[in-house]
This record gives structure tokens, C-alpha cells and sequence, in this order.
């Protein structure tokens, strides 16, 4: 609740290629959360990969022209809600990991699904009787879809990955998210990649390669 309220107070006050930038720090987090609660180590190589990774992530943000001004109508009060944001949903996945590896996967993902329900609905029979919707055919999908898939079975095998991959190898294939965004969106809405896109592309592929280079 904490994470999804603050995720949204800070995208009303600051723009996209910053909430991107706040948003590339969550696997960093999960590493640190992972090394001080599952006593997982980080290997210097690792490190350069989330780093390398994070980087990219900016190229790829701040790529259109207006990247910086954007970056400067931020409001300090809108960062330092993202940036509570990242520290919650990364603390939330390694905490989550830790009780899915004492329980099985299924038991904390139906009992955090509860109980994040729970704490939403007042909220949003809230904000349902101050704002008219209509109930739509495409709406119901889109809500099946975030439910089924991105909830249930995304959060299942996030919780699962995190159980029994490495925490580092974990974080860096998340960076892989916004380049898989990136690349769907051109593929469907024919927006243009330029080079800066591009180049932060292969930065972010290179990392999560140093991130997966363990030792045998």
C-alpha cells in the first residue's frame, strides 16, 4: 500500500524520464536488501553490471531533446516520493522472497494479495464516488489481464526467481523491462529509436551479461 500510494504521489510531481530514472534504481535496492537480509554476496563484476545497466537506463531517459528540461520542472517532493517508492517495492521483493523461502510461493502471494486488497478498497470506493467511470468490455479485459497475468502469475514467478536466483542476477534482468517496453512500443506505434536509445539498449544488454557472470 505504502509503495503503490507513494509510486503515485510522485509521478503527479515529476515527469517521466525522471520517475524512469528514480524507477532504474529498484533492482540496486533489491541487491542492497538482498545482502543485508538473505546474506547474498555481490561480486565486483556484479556490480559493474547493475551500474552499467543503471546508466543505460538514463541514456535511453533522457534521449529526447527535452529530457533535461523535464528533469528540471521535477519538484523535490515528487523525487523523494519515487525515491520512497523504488526503496519499498525493492524491500517488499526481498522480504517477500524471505517468506516464500520459510512458506511455499503460493502462501504469500495469496495472503499479500489479500491483504493489499483489503488495505485498497476504502480507498478506492473513495475515489469511485467522487469521479464517474463507465464500465466497459475493454476495461473488465484490461483489468483481467493486470490481475491474472501481471499480478498472479507475474508476481508468482518474480517470487519464485528470487527464491532461488541470486538477487544480482535477478536485478539486472529486471533492467531488461523498459527496453522490452521501448521496443514494443516502436514495433507497435512506429516511434523512432535514435542513437542515444540505441546505445543505452546495448549498455543495458552488456550489464545484465556482467550480471549473470557468477562463478562456477
Amino acid at each position: 500500500m505504502l509503495f503503490r500510494s507513494s509510486q503515485t504521489l510522485g509521478v503527479v510531481s515529476t515527469t517521466a524520464s525522471v520517475g524512469t530514472i528514480i524507477s532504474a534504481t529498484i533492482p540496486i535496492f533489491l541487491v542492497v536488501f538482498a545482502t543485508l537480509r538473505l546474506n547474498q554476496s555481490v561480486s565486483a563484476l556484479q556490480a559493474l553490471g547493475l551500474f552499467a545497466a543503471f546508466v543505460g537506463i538514463a541514456l535511453v531517459a533522457f534521449a529526447d531533446e527535452q529530457g533535461l528540461d523535464e528533469m528540471l520542472k521535477s519538484s523535490a517532493i515528487g523525487v523523494a516520493w519515487l525515491l520512497l517508492s523504488a526503496i519499498t517495492i525493492a524491500y517488499s521483493h526481498v522480504w517477500s522472497a524471505e517468506l516464500a523461502g520459510k512458506h511455499d510461493t503460493m502462501t504469500v502471494l495469496a495472503w499479500s494479495t489479500m491483504f493489499g486488497l483489503g488495505a485498497i478498497l476504502p480507498w478506492a470506493a473513495w475515489e469511485a464516488s467522487r469521479v464517474a467511470f463507465v464500465i466497459t468490455w475493454e476495461g473488465m479485459a484490461c483489468a483481467a489481464y493486470l490481475g491474472v497475468f501481471v499480478t498472479v502469475v507475474g508476481v508468482f514467478l518474480w517470487l519464485d526467481i528470487l527464491r532461488t536466483v541470486p538477487a544480482p542476477i535477478a536485478a539486472g534482468v529486471q533492467f531488461i523491462q523498459p527496453i522490452v517496453g521501448i521496443a514494443a512500443s516502436a514495433a507497435l506505434f512506429g516511434d523512432a529509436l535514435g542513437p542515444l536509445v540505441v546505445a543505452g539498449a546495448v549498455l543495458v544488454l552488456i550489464g545484465v551479461t556482467l550480471t549473470t557472470r557468477v562463478r562456477r
